[in-house]
């Protein structure tokens, strides 16, 4: 017969998550000891947050792209008027130091479909997903199972909401929810070949502060669990009816053949591989010590070398995804002509780029890079970011 478990029950005037030491399987260690990544920071966002800061979480990284307006202000918790204007994530992050200096805060301003590296995911214990898009969330879920970790999603319109937990192997994911409908959607970001549309408006969903509060509610309890080992439900939906009042749960079915579907192994952490320092070709030598000569490193898509214009013939050097370039971008600012592009999505070890570090070529700290030579691939992943980027401060 094993021995019950021993609850701690510490100062009230002293400690400031007394209360928590009386629920049974609360670990304030390993709260403490947490990290947590938050996606989004707006209405969501910020009440998911506020109830991690209060919790204790000991390391919240905050992500979004996105700056403050006026209309922020009547459903987001953390931010005030002042804060018109400025970066999501930075003033989210004051609030919740306000809220509990304990917290320890990472911010990263970005676009989470292209420009965060996918070993962060490995490096976070939770990831919180508080978006307003599909595309975002279908960006969270294939990086999410491609390295094995679960991910909470939250979802408010109007009066209603939805909690769903995603995790590898366990149930439906994310993309296995797609109608084809929802990829027409996705896909009307896009066009030919695959520029970001500049101009495209983006649709406002009707929210309200209540509906965040209650779906963040339940974001937050499900990452509990996770960080603690309880049980969830994994691949199944909690709606909340605001309208009736009425809450229920439905499971969705796994889609065969689902493209999210893939999993990331072996992967090998480089320790002393850095974005800002290592270069193209030392990443390359890497690989070729671990497969062999004929190694080729294979990016997950094309990156523009440079773009040429046939009609003045000047050429520009662009080194940049090509999916985070806009359709003006192929406008040449010599004489506005139409410019070609020079494209890859594999390193060779001919190219003459091979000098440059692997951030001037548009490869995010702590991505994790394809090697493959015939049918033997490894993932390499640039673990020697985690000591300069993944840093709480």
């Amino acid at each position: 017969m094993s021995e019950p478990e021993t609850i701690v029950i510490t100062d009230p005037d002293a400690d400031r998550y007394h209360t928590f030491s009386y629920i049974s399987w609360w670990q304030q260690e390993v709260v403490r000891n947490a990290r947590v990544l938050v996606v989004g920071a707006g209405a969501l966002g910020n009440e998911v947050l506020k109830n991690l800061a209060l919790m204790g979480i000991g390391n919240l990284m905050i992500a979004d792209f996105d700056t403050i307006e006026d209309s922020n202000l009547s459903r987001s918790v953390l931010f005030r008027a002042k804060d018109n204007g400025r970066r999501k994530v930075d003033a989210a992050a004051e609030a919740v130091k306000e809220l509990n200096p304990d917290v320890n805060v990472l911010t990263w301003h970005g676009d989470i479909n292209f420009e965060l590296g996918m070993g962060v995911f490995r490096h976070v214990d939770v990831i919180i997903g508080c978006l307003d898009n599909r595309e975002a969330r279908l960006s969270i879920n294939r990086m999410s199972w491609a390295i094995g970790k679960p991910w909470v999603d939250g979802a408010i319109e109007e009066l209603m909401g939805i909690v769903r937990v995603f995790w590898p192997g366990e149930g439906a994911c994310y993309e296995c929810t797609l109608t084809d409908m929802d990829y027409q959607l996705i896909g009307l970001r896009y066009s030919c070949p695959l520029l970001a549309r500049q101009n495209l408006l983006k649709g406002k969903v009707p929210t309200t502060p209540t509906s965040a509060s209650i779906v963040a509610a339940f974001q937050t309890q499900e990452a509990l669990k996770l960080l603690h080992g309880l049980e969830v439900q994994p691949g199944k939906a909690m709606i909340i009816n605001g309208l009736t009042n009425d809450i229920y749960t439905t499971e969705y079915p796994v889609k065969k053949d689902c493209l999210s579907h893939n999993r990331l192994e072996p992967i090998e952490e480089l320790a002393g591989v850095e974005t800002a320092v290592t270069t193209i070709g030392e990443l390359l030598a890497e690989a070729r010590q671990r497969l062999g000569p004929g190694t080729v490193l294979e990016f997950n898509g094309e990156l523009v070398v440079s773009m040429r214009c046939p009609d003045c013939g000047q050429e520009e050097f662009i080194f940049k995804s090509m999916a985070r370039l806009y359709e003006n971008a192929a406008d040449c600012p010599n004489c506005g002509g139409h410019r070609d592009m020079n494209l890859t999505h594999r390193i060779s070890g001919t190219e003459t780029f091979l000098d440059r570090p692997l951030a001037q070529i548009d490869i995010p700290p702590l991505s994790i890079i394809r090697a493959r030579n015939g049918s033997e691939r490894i993932y390499l992943e640039l673990t020697g970011d985690v000591e300069t980027f993944l840093t709480f401060s």
